[in-house]
């Protein structure tokens, strides 16, 4: 049973319009601080209600905003006494309160909204409510489910006078949104409104409810007036598989979720965007303990994977943590359930799995997560070692390994060097060993050895070991012992300045030890493509008691056949489980079948599962992820033929549509397109046609994957095609989302914007005063504007910057940039690509660059399909371990890293910070347009750097990366045209800035204006804490046409800043023409707190 909310909102609005504040933000199920600060444990009153379950803050779990309530089933309780009658306690469940009380004022009242996820099993009760504080009445229901199969709205004035509203619930296991308001009437009564999914349900009266207050509680009865008894421990457990993702532009590849009530499984690709997707799609991975990678090991398959590893991690640490805390109060109490927390994650996949984690070891780095990757080098069906055993099973499920390969692939050789020397380098040593030539095992021994250090080691950030001055890797900070013994930091002369530098001992913080390998084995491209075929255990047969009476077995022992045990029935005969028991009942399950292309079909036709019946009995659909033309290739179509018996369902690039897959941030660029359409334009999408152009096709032959497609297994077999999520309607999401009142309150303020840049004498004064701009016709496209990991709103870091004349340079590169590419351009982005000149990473957090290899890749197969272009290069300008890791890369797959010109910045001085500018030669200019690049380290990460490109016109952008306020970078780019500056934390989270080492709203403007820059834009906001900034707009041009002042102060007259958001395209020339619509979007998001 489960009970799960998510953005549970509640908005108190005063008596004028306008005064509206969030009481509890859908944040509070982000974090154990998060919640405490709106809620608290059990009923107001204690654990004991009305029901058979007792509450117990074990049963409670929250993370990624999701709260999710269970019960389960106890016995020896003392029993609960509720209106002097004694009530046996059956469960224990979760239950939780609002610390704050609700209190209708005059003219005011509230609304509490939520999507709810609530079980109708008879003997369940869930329920989000409203009850007295000071007695009783009043009591408001604003979601009750009493395991009937049916959802109530009720109103109690009395026991005896209340209202109510009965109405069937849709679909138990998908989310609905409920909304309840709750305003005054006369200061005596209050209306109450009920809606389920954007309908109005029922309008009920709460006389004298005026001026009392009242508690929030949402929790998880049992029995009572739901039923009784409740559903047993031993209730058959919920199992279906789903399509996650099919590919889109927002989710290149198929992602399949197979669900049972104790467990998750991941099939199929990890590709980049998967996790956002989940996000949008509410799918949690807490429960994820195997993550099955179909197809080849390369970045379009499991692009996403990094990202996934350390949400994944970062949920188990705060699930583990809550466990630990609950465990400390709860000693001598009944213990949290066994499935809270996963304790370990293994990844299935092919060759170079192992190989690709650890190329990530200088940026993904978890404590406490056991990872296993379980890579299958060999086939475990070849020749004579043929068998029908599963190569992984567990209490669920049974999995046999099915690798194909390519009849294009050759054999290939690997080099290695000894386990010592590499233990060596784990523990410290730090030379670049040559590997000769030798067995590819060791080499995967000690490459494994890597991610096992990179997510389970017993690193402490703390600890400081001993070197030198000279042998310190700069920059880094120094500590020194001073004559006492006591550590401070060291602030003398440091290497590469005037002064003379002592070499003297220093501490240093140990970096974890995957950081410390600088080298791994050599290895190359595999050409093996994994395929999985699952199946649930087979199912014992029902107990015969006629059977059972027929051998003479007494009725106390029948318990001891159904358990697998032999009993001695009438004349002394041992009566078997076999001989009262029907036939077992066959698993039910799937395949998952990756092609990448034809060089695979006659190796994944040939192999002998397919006619192995102990391993395909009960085998009823098979998902195809294929690739471009497959579907149509007669060797797979009579394949599928002769499979008849089960349902194909394909998804690959050139059947699929290309639909919306992130409904909320298409619905928030809809509002912006509706203010401002010239710098918001919707993103690019078709229902009708695949990424690749192609019409989504209409065959009986098979069915086109779409996104929600589930097949249910248990209780019973069912296709659940009413689970297909629909194409959305954003246009109406977005109307839904906002009352009538704020959008024509927006589309005024908008309208006066439109007034204001269309007057004439105005748009002349501005093209006189930024006349000296170099390049106004430069464009801007913020392709993801958060911080962190994607959201729902705002993809992780990327900004392109488009140069006409000179090419288009990209700023930072997080996952999924190509999708966000894709958005915005459409069948325009090869253009885009054959333009790519520059590619940016400040530094190597994994929101900043887990894009560059698919961009890369798509930039290198764009290319080559023309002469002109084939030749061309492409400019990488990073710190040197990014550049490494590109180069490691390159080892698991050929994506262009040949043509890269890598640009390193090095040889940093210790009193500017700045290291060695690049400039370019005359033909370099001609080849990437830039003049020059210049960087500095910034205050934020090891190697975190900021930079200023300067092109031959003058045009000069600075961008930031992720920092502190910096005094070398505001000087490395004075006289900037346009300073692009991270802004993550508002004003009043200072302290939250400087000890996660970003920067605020006010100190990134500061930046600016000591550069002189004359155009400011303001980017990487929380994706907690807000979505816009409180900024002024000053729609007037204060700076004259042939003014003479400095160009500091010109600059400080004729500045504008703007907000980013995703999607966002600007001209440098109507930076102010943007600015005049920041109060309608600043009206629209204005009590918006969170994301």
């Amino acid at each position: 049973m489960r009970f799960a909310s998510s953005a549970v909102l509640c908005a108190a609005l005063a008596a004028t319009a306008t005064a509206v504040r969030t009481m509890i933000p859908p944040s509070s199920f982000n974090s154990q601080s998060d919640f405490d600060a709106d809620w608290t444990y059990n009923y107001p009153w204690g654990t004991d209600h009305n029901g058979g379950a007792r509450m117990d803050r074990g049963q409670v779990r929250f993370s990624n905003g999701m709260l999710t309530l269970t019960a389960r089933k106890v016995s020896g309780q003392p029993d609960a006494v509720h209106g002097g009658k004694n009530i046996k306690i059956n469960y224990l469940s979760g239950a939780i309160h609002a610390r704050e009380h609700f209190n209708v004022s005059r003219g005011g009242g509230y609304d509490f909204t939520g999507e709810f996820k609530a079980t109708t099993t008879r003997g369940t009760w869930p329920a989000f409510w409203l009850t007295a504080v000071n007695g009783w009445p009043p009591e408001i229901d604003m979601a009750e489910w009493k395991g009937s199969g049916k959802i109530s709205f009720n109103t109690f004035n009395t026991s005896s006078e209340l209202s109510w509203k009965d109405v069937n619930y849709p679909s138990p296991d998908q989310f609905h949104s409920i909304k309840c308001e709750v305003r005054d009437i006369n200061q005596r009564d209050v209306s109450v409104k009920f809606y389920m999914d954007g309908t109005l349900i029922a309008t009920q009266v709460g006389g004298n409810f005026f001026g009392k207050p009242m508690y929030l509680i949402i929790n998880l009865q049992m029995e009572g007036s739901s039923g009784a008894p409740g559903p047993s421990s031993a209730t058959r457990m919920l199992n279906w598989v789903q399509l996650v993702t099919t590919p889109t532009a927002d989710t290149p590849g198929t992602c399949i979720l197979l669900h049972f009530d104790n467990q998750r499984y991941v099939f199929g690709n990890v590709a980049e965007g998967t996790q956002r997707a989940m996000v949008q799609r509410k799918v949690a991975l807490n429960k994820a303990e195997n993550l099955f990678l179909s197809g080849v090991i390369n970045w379009q398959n499991a692009g996403g994977l990094m990202g996934t590893i350390l949400t994944i991690a970062d949920v188990l640490a705060s699930a583990k943590e809550h466990q630990e805390e609950n465990a400390k109060k709860k000693k001598n109490k009944a213990g949290l359930s066994a499935d809270n927390v996963m304790s370990r994650l293994n990844i299935h996949g092919g060759k170079n799995l192992a190989h690709f984690l650890a190329t990530s070891r200088r940026f993904i780095f978890r404590k406490g997560l056991p990872l296993r990757p379980q890579e299958i080098r060999h086939d475990p069906r070849l020749g004579e070692q043929q068998n029908s055993e599963p190569d992984f099973k567990d209490n669920n499920i049974n999995v046999w390994y099915m690798p194909i390969e390519s009849s294009n692939s050759r054999p290939t050789t690997s080099r290695k060097r000894s386990h010592e020397e590499f233990s060596e380098q784990l523990e410290g040593g730090s030379r670049r060993y040559q590997t000769p030539s030798s067995d590819a095992d060791e080499n995967q021994k000690l490459v494994e050895t890597v991610v096992t250090q990179m997510f389970d080691s017993d690193w402490k950030m703390d600890a400081l070991v001993e070197t030198t001055l000279h042998q310190a890797k700069l920059p880094a900070k120094l500590f020194v012992r001073d004559e006492k013994g006591h550590i401070q930091v060291y602030s003398g002369p440091m290497p590469g300045g005037n002064e003379p530098v002592p070499d003297i001992p220093v501490l240093v913080r140990q970096p974890w030890p995957g950081a410390m390998v600088q080298a791994l084995p050599r290895t190359t491209p595999s050409t093996q493509s994994m395929c999985y075929i699952v199946k649930g255990h087979d199912r014992r047969g029902r107990f015969n008691p006629k059977e059972a009476e027929k051998h003479g077995v007494a009725k106390p022992d029948y318990k001891f056949l159904t358990m697998g045990q032999n009993v001695t029935g009438k004349d002394g005969i041992v009566v078997t489980p076999q001989m009262v028991l029907e036939p077992n009942v066959p698993g039910k399950g799937f395949a998952v079948v990756d092609v990448p292309d034809a060089s695979y079909i006659e190796s994944l036709v040939k192999r002998a599962e397919w006619s192995t019946g102990e391993i395909m009995k009960g085998i009823h659909v098979i998902f195809w992820l294929l690739g471009p033309g497959l579907a149509n290739d007669p060797r797979l179509q009579e394949f599928m033929t002769t499979m008849s018996s089960m349902r194909h369902i394909v998804a690959s690039l050139d059947n699929c549509s290309n639909r919306i897959s992130l409904e909320s941030t298409a619905t928030q660029a809809y509002k912006l397109h509706c203010i401002d359409p010239e710098r918001f334009p919707l993103p690019i999408f078709d229902n009708e046609r695949s990424l690749l152009n192609t019409p989504v096709p209409s065959t009986s032959a098979y069915e086109v994957g779409q996104t929600g497609k589930t097949v249910q297994f248990a209780p019973q077999f069912l296709h659940q095609d009413d689970k297909v999520v629909p194409f959305p309607n954003i246009k109406m999401l977005a109307m839904t989302d906002t009352s009538k009142e704020l959008r024509e309150e927006v589309q005024q303020l908008a309208e006066q914007a439109r007034t204001k840049i269309s007057n004439p004498e105005l748009l002349e004064k501005i093209e006189k005063v930024e006349s000296d701009i170099p390049n106004r016709d430069a464009e801007v496209i913020t392709l993801g504007t958060g911080s962190a990991l994607p959201s729902k709103y705002r993809n992780v870091s990327a900004t392109l910057v488009r140069v006409p004349g000179y090419g288009n340079y990209l700023f930072d590169c997080g996952e999924n940039t190509l999708g966000q590419l894709r958005r915005v351009f459409g069948n325009e982005l090869p253009e885009v690509l054959r333009d790519l000149k520059v590619i940016w990473i400040s530094h190597l957090h994994a929101d900043h660059h887990l894009g560059t290899a698919g961009v890369i890749r798509a930039w290198h197969d764009t290319t080559s399909k023309s002469d002109e272009t084939a030749k061309s290069k492409l400019v990488v300008a990073s710190h040197v371990h990014m550049l490494d890791w590109l180069r490691e890369y390159a080892d698991v797959e050929d994506y262009g890293h040949e043509r890269l010109v890598p640009v390193e910045f090095k040889n940093w001085d210790s009193v500017t910070k700045a290291g060695r500018p690049r400039i370019f030669t005359a033909k370099e200019i001609e080849a990437f347009g830039v003049a020059r690049i210049d960087a500095c380290f910034v205050n934020h990460c090891h190697g975190a750097l900021a930079t200023v490109f300067t092109w031959p016109s003058g045009l000069k952008v600075a961008y930031s990366g992720d920092c502190r306020p910096s005094d070398a970078f505001a000087r490395m780019g004075r006289g900037a045209t346009l300073l692009i500056h991270e802004s993550t934390f508002d004003d009043e989270l200072r302290g939250d800035a400087v000890a996660k080492k970003h920067s605020t709203m006010s100190e990134a403007i500061d930046v600016g204006r000591r550069m002189g820059a004359r155009r400011i834009l303001l980017t990487h906001f929380s994706q907690r804490y807000q979505k816009v900034p409180i900024l002024e707009e000053h729609f007037e041009v204060r700076a004259e046409e042939g003014d003479e002042a400095r160009t500091e102060e010109k600059a400080k007259l004729d500045e504008v800043i703007l907000v980013a958001f995703d999607y966002m395209r600007v001209r440098l020339g109507d930076f102010r023409k943007a600015q005049a619509f920041l109060p309608a979007i600043q009206k629209l998001f204005e009590d918006v707190e969170t994301q």
